[in-house]
């Protein structure tokens, strides 16, 4: 059977669509928001605090109510802080975007095992 596209034209396609992406004006916001965030102590000192609250309520199995209401506190005060609050908004935008990508894919490798593309 012969093969209806090579390696390196998949390979140089998939380049382009990486390329279009990150040529959309709200990757390049994302990648400036996700910079100035790591640039921010305040910030960065009020997730890690988040991430050290995360595990140990996963630790307690859920359990610990303690935790999760200090882990809910310190949650709404780093989505308070409107760069973080932006920059969520703006990743849940790529991440929908990223998603519905893979899943048109998902469905035109689909047809092309079912044979309703040629």
């Amino acid at each position: 059977m012969e093969k209806l596209v090579s390696n390196e034209e998949i390979e140089e396609k998939a380049l382009e669509l990486i390329k279009a992406i990150k040529e959309e004006k709200d990757y390049k916001e994302y990648i400036e928001l996700r910079r100035k965030i790591k640039s921010n102590k305040e910030i960065m000192e009020a997730i890690d605090i988040v991430k050290s609250l995360q595990r140990s309520y996963v630790k307690s199995a859920y359990l610990d109510n303690n935790i999760k209401q200090e882990l809910d506190n310190e949650l709404n005060k780093l989505e308070s802080i409107p760069l973080y609050k932006e920059y969520l908004i703006k990743e849940k935008k790529i991440n929908s975007i990223l998603i519905n990508i893979r899943e048109g894919l998902n469905i035109i490798f689909e047809d092309i095992l079912n044979n309703k593309i040629s």
